[in-house]
């Protein structure tokens, strides 16, 4: 695990993220990124640690955000 101090999510916003490698696919590091104010949950990107066809280390390979969030009475409920 390591820290990284500027993680972008797919939204563009800047964040803190926690990191780790795994051994299945030692290539690339998942990283979780978080506000680093409020400790809220961001998004996560995938990071590539070897160039490898075409992809050069350090190129950020996959992206996401959390846009919207709701809490629901039950499972399967869709947020109005």
């Amino acid at each position: 695990m390591v820290v990284v101090p500027d993680a972008v999510d797919a939204a563009g916003r800047h964040g803190v993220a926690v990191a780790r490698v795994d051994s299945y696919n030692a290539g690339e590091r998942d990283e979780w990124i978080f506000d680093e104010k409020t400790g809220e949950y961001l998004g996560t990107r995938t990071v590539a640690l070897e160039s490898s066809h075409g992809v050069k280390a350090g190129q950020v390979t996959g992206t996401s955000a959390v846009i919207e969030r709701a809490v629901v009475d039950k499972v399967g409920q869709r947020p109005s």
